[in-house]
């Protein structure tokens, strides 16, 4: 790293924290203020892509006039549109979708193109790239003073001494995760930098050697961390525990508590800019609304009411005028509380994660077919001899990857895992549900370092 780059990366830093401070302030505004910034914003967003965007003039110039925006009267933008119409969309000339990809396979760490952006990229289940670019004053507001944000919520404060910080994130440098912790590698904690990709014991090694007080990483990771510190394997008593990433289920939750003494914060963040993190009543996420507006919606792009789940969300981010994403979908599957919070934070929670559509099982049942959505496997990160697991669909027969205990007895797991998921299933509506149980020694993680729950489907 050049110091041009450290010189940037303070100076974005400290900008981070004066923003935060700005941003934390409105979690208890009340809604009707909330509801009228981002109004303001989404029309401000909407008139500028419009402005700077030849894709954006095109195709929300004849759906915008002299009124106010309204967002729902536009139109949904998904992740293959954005990629085959990347080098329209952006507003900066200078950014083209192939060298962008060609600067993604050179980069390392927090490197920044022409001194000024953050590239970065993710991939769903078909594989298909989705890339994102952050100029630096979208860095700070979408991903800097958010995080600040969070650690305010789950009280995590630069101190001296300074704090043992843990970070397990992605496993490609350029992954967010990574890209966050580079920039905070400054020294005001003493950070642990991991990729979720490294092999458990040696990771467990490093963790004990450094001795966090504050512990994030990826559920699936933290969850088997909490199984190696009850067998004995890791000693460390962190304060403050986080997940990101991936599915935490009740039972994971539960795991985690009882390995580390502390229950999980639950931190939700999207490479599309919308974050949210669960509070000290650990009831749901919240999200921070004043950056990112949200739409929870149904298969049809209709709103769903708060307390029901929807099947995808629409997120327009309010900050990010290089690379505007207006009503971008989103496949992750939640449901709002209608409830208020008991802390007095006014934004929406999420009160479920329950997965991404991807992973949403499609099954016969008795009168139809029948969704089986990931939680319904929640029965199997429960066991105490599953370690991880992975779900394969071929047709109506699901086959269940899983890692065990090195002294699990193998067969008895089979047939018990085999036994409980077809029960699970057949509550679910399954007809006669068939279910193969394959004890495997390891589980491959792409290079984004999530743990794909679904991973075929030959329906």
């Amino acid at each position: 790293m050049d110091l041009d780059y450290d010189r940037k990366r303070i100076v974005d830093v400290a900008r981070g924290f004066r923003r935060a401070r700005v941003l934390t302030a409105r979690e208890r505004w009340p809604r009707e203020r909330l509801a009228a910034l981002q109004r303001e914003r989404i029309d401000a967003v909407v008139r500028d892509a419009i402005a700077r965007s030849p894709f954006y003039r095109e195709r929300l110039g004849p759906h915008v006039g002299r009124a106010p925006v309204e967002l729902a009267a536009l139109p949904v933008l998904d992740k293959a549109t954005m990629m085959e119409r990347f080098d329209e969309l952006v507003t900066d000339p200078r950014l083209r979708r192939e060298a962008l990809l060609e600067h993604l396979e050179d980069a390392d760490g927090d490197e920044l193109l022409d001194g000024e952006f953050r590239v970065m990229a993710t991939s769903g289940s078909s594989g298909r790239k989705g890339l994102y670019v952050y100029d630096r004053s979208a860095w700070i507001d979408t991903v800097v003073a958010p995080f600040l944000r969070i650690n305010a919520i789950i009280g995590v404060r630069p101190q001296l001494p300074r704090l043992r910080v843990a970070a397990i994130g992605g496993g490609a440098p350029t992954h967010m995760t990574r890209r966050g912790a580079a920039t905070f590698s400054l020294g005001l904690h003493r950070l642990l930098s991991l990729p979720v990709t490294m092999p458990v014991d040696e990771m467990a090694a490093a963790l004990e050697a450094h001795r966090p007080e504050y512990m994030t990483g990826f559920a699936s990771r933290i969850a088997l961390l909490a199984d190696e510190q009850l067998a004995g394997r890791l000693r460390i008593a962190p304060r403050v525990v986080q997940t990101s990433s991936e599915l935490c289920t009740p039972e994971m939750r539960a795991r985690i508590q009882a390995a580390f003494g502390v229950a999980p914060f639950n931190f939700y963040a999207t490479t599309e800019g919308l974050w949210g993190s669960s509070c000290a009543h650990g009831s749901g996420v919240h999200l921070f609304e004043d950056v990112v507006a949200v739409e929870n919606v149904d298969a049809d792009g209709r709103p769903v009411s708060d307390g029901e789940r929807g099947a995808k969300l629409l997120v327009t981010n309010l900050v990010n005028r290089t690379q505007p994403l207006i009503r971008f979908e989103l496949s992750d599957i939640v449901s709002f509380d209608p409830e208020p919070c008991p802390c007095g934070r006014t934004l929406r929670r999420l009160r479920t994660v329950q997965g991404r559509a991807e992973d949403v099982l499609r099954l016969r049942g008795r009168d139809g077919p029948v969704e089986v959505h990931p939680l319904h496997f929640s029965v199997l990160t429960s066991d105490r001899d599953v370690r991880e697991f992975q779900v394969v669909q071929d047709r109506d027969r699901v086959r269940l990857r899983v890692v065990l205990r090195a002294d699990a007895a193998a067969e008895a797991a089979r047939e018990r895992l085999r036994e409980r998921v077809a029960a699970r299933l057949a509550e679910a509506g399954v007809h006669a549900p068939r279910v193969d149980v394959e004890p495997c020694a390891t589980i491959e993680r792409p290079p984004s370092g999530k743990l794909k729950l679904v991973v075929a489907d030959g329906g």
